[in-house]
């Protein structure tokens, strides 16, 4: 399912049909995909691969499965979030998650926040 995604996406962004993209549209490519690397973990992939200009849909495909791996347990994932789930009721507030998004680890900025809450499911108290 992924992979027809990715080459959507690889497609859109090769208007001249040339099996290429360029380097500078990767990063955008990543984001818009879902994914949230830190600046660390992009630079990294800048280090790995993006030395050229341009970059094809098998170089493309093999950054984007780096990125599907998760670093974190299912377990270590759910301990993080009884951090901050202090009831034990199986939800945080939108402003206990906002704030441990825009501050700790690498920190998100207002518009970056502000796109992911989009897509959460947020009840009525919020």
């Amino acid at each position: 399912m992924d992979n027809i995604r990715y080459k959507e996406a690889f497609l859109f962004l090769d208007e001249e049909n040339s099996g290429v993209i360029n380097v500078d549209d990767v990063h955008f490519l990543i984001r818009a995909l879902g994914h949230t690397p830190t600046e660390h973990d992009l630079e990294r992939l800048d280090d790995e691969f993006l030395h050229n200009k341009t970059i094809d849909y098998f170089w493309f495909t093999d950054i984007m499965s780096k990125l599907s791996c998760t670093k974190y347990s299912y377990e270590q994932i759910e301990n993080a979030f009884v951090t901050f789930d202090k009831n034990r009721y199986g939800l945080i507030s939108v402003e206990t998650f906002k704030t441990a998004m825009m501050s700790l680890g690498e920190p998100l900025s207002e518009q970056e926040m502000n796109e992911m809450m989009k897509d959460l499911p947020i009840d009525e108290d919020g």
